[in-house]
């Protein structure tokens, strides 16, 4: 999940990163399983959060989620509203919190770093997903 979410946060920043400044963006995640036919039952979570990028040297930079929150969908689709997983958000939210560093040269992000993200918890996210319910 979080080579993703790096990715998604790249495509939208301009190549040009300041060291000294911090970037701010607004992150949304879905994920909906079952058929996308309005009325028809369907389950899922979204992920919001701000997304953070910082410079740390030249072309070395920070990525860090803040403020994480889970949301389940469980009903039909698009009648019934996101509600919030606490349970899953307070598992999950200290390794979606770990930064990522990353760099990023010429409009090209390379050798990422995930410092501490290899938790069986996010490994297994899809399957935690049924045990918070």
């Amino acid at each position: 999940m979080r080579p993703v979410i790096l990715a998604l946060a790249l495509a939208l920043v301009a190549p040009d990163f300041s060291t000294s400044k911090t970037y701010v963006y607004k992150y949304e995640a879905l994920l909906l399983g079952g058929l996308p036919n309005e009325g028809l039952a369907r389950a899922g979570v979204k992920i919001v959060s701000k997304v953070l990028i910082s410079g740390i040297a030249q072309n070395t930079y920070l990525l860090q989620l803040s403020n994480p929150e889970i949301l389940q969908y469980s009903g039909n689709w698009p009648k019934d509203q996101f509600t919030p997983a606490q349970k899953l958000t307070e598992a999950l939210s200290a390794q979606l919190r770990t930064p990522i560093k990353f760099e990023y040269t010429n409009g090209v992000r390379c050798s990422p770093s995930l410092w501490d993200c290899r938790s069986q918890r996010l490994q297994r996210f899809p399957l935690l997903l049924y045990h918070y319910h």
